[in-house]
């Protein structure tokens, strides 16, 4: 099963990504490690990605999906992915991926990047907000606005649910 998170900066997508780890045996992936060093520095200068930057970013995280799906049977993958078209390529090679959005209230993410132990600033991330497509395609939305508890419930309601559906 692959479970892939996605959403806005500072929704929590590594959190719930840890909490499906931790809690219910899945393997959590960031794809931010696979961030080129363009991407990188477009973010340490506040500059919004283009659109060839992320062609090519998304084309190694198919490939990187592809091999961690080898050997691991539950993974999750978290990666903001902001395109529309770029969720249809992952669904395209990964027809089974249940994508799953991660919200959270804008002032909690605000509050989150204040921390600084994010590589993205709560100015930057208010810019990249607009280039956010809401997904196109049928998706589950888990809210990170609470407790790990909270997170953990709603995780569960999602795996009992994909159980049901015959979807695991």
């Amino acid at each position: 099963m692959l479970i892939y998170l996605f959403g806005l900066s500072a929704a929590g997508k590594n959190y719930v990504g840890r909490v499906l780890e931790e809690t219910f045996g899945f393997t959590f992936y960031d794809g931010d490690l696979d961030l080129t060093e363009e991407m990188r520095d477009a973010v340490r200068t506040q500059q919004p990605f283009t659109e060839e930057m992320r062609d090519r970013y998304y084309t190694v995280i198919v490939e990187r999906i592809t091999e961690l799906r080898q050997d691991n049977r539950f993974l999750a993958f978290g990666q903001a992915t902001f395109k529309e078209r770029h969720r249809q390529q992952i669904l395209a090679a990964h027809p089974d991926t249940v994508f799953v959005l991660i919200s959270a209230d804008l002032s909690i993410r605000m509050e989150r990047l204040q921390r600084g132990n994010n590589p993205v600033t709560a100015e930057y991330a208010r810019f990249i907000d607009q280039f956010f497509e809401p997904p196109q395609h049928p998706v589950c939305t888990i809210h990170n606005s609470g407790t790990r508890s909270d997170v953990a419930d709603q995780c569960l309601y999602l795996l009992s649910d994909l159980a049901r559906t015959g979807k695991t």
